[in-house]
C-alpha cells in the first residue's frame, strides 16, 4: 500500500508540474508578447514552480522510500602502493548485513576513546556481541581476498 501511495505522489508531482509549467509557459508567452507585466510574473512563477515539481518528482522516482543509498566505504592505501581495500566495518555492514550502522558507530567510538588505533574493530564488535568470532573470520577472509585480487 505504501508503494502505491508513493507512486501516486511521485507521478502526481510530475503531472501537476508538467501542467503547471505548460499553463505558466503559455501565460508567460502571452503576457510577454502583449506587454502585460502582472501576467508576465504570474506566468514566470508558474513555469518555474511547475519545473521544480517535475524535477522533484523525477528525483523521488529515482530514490524510492525505504532504500538506503549505498555509502562508499572509506578506503585506505599504504605508501607502498598496496591496493585499496574496503574497511572491515563496511564489509560487515554492507556486504553481510551482520551489524547495524549504530553498532558500527558505537564500536568506532569505543575504538577512538579507549585505545586509538590499538584495538582492532573486529575485536570490539565481538566483545560487544554484535558478531561472532566465526563471522569476524569470514569477513576478514573476504577482506583479504579483495587484497589478493586487487
Amino acid at each position: 500500500m505504501r508503494e502505491v501511495v508513493w507512486v501516486v505522489v511521485v507521478w502526481g508531482r510530475i503531472l501537476v508540474g508538467l501542467s503547471l509549467a505548460t499553463v505558466g509557459g503559455v501565460a508567460f508567452g502571452h503576457a510577454w508578447t502583449t506587454d502585460q507585466p502582472p501576467l508576465w510574473w504570474v506566468g514566470a512563477i508558474s513555469l518555474l514552480t511547475g519545473a521544480l515539481l517535475v524535477l522533484s518528482g523525477l528525483y523521488a522516482r529515482s530514490h524510492p522510500p525505504g532504500v538506503t543509498p549505498k555509502v562508499a566505504a572509506r578506503e585506505e592505501a599504504s605508501e607502498e602502493g598496496e591496493p585499496l581495500v574496503p574497511l572491515l566495518g563496511a564489509i560487515l555492514l554492507h556486504k553481510y548485513g551482520w551489524i547495524t550502522q549504530q553498532q558500527l558507530n558505537e564500536a568506532l567510538r569505543q575504538q577512538r576513546e579507549a585505545h586509538p588505533g590499538r584495538r582492532p574493530l573486529g575485536e570490539i564488535l565481538v566483545s560487544m556481541g554484535a558478531i561472532t568470532g566465526p563471522q569476524l573470520e569470514e569477513a576478514l577472509e573476504h577482506q583479504h581476498s579483495l587484497t589478493r585480487e586487487g
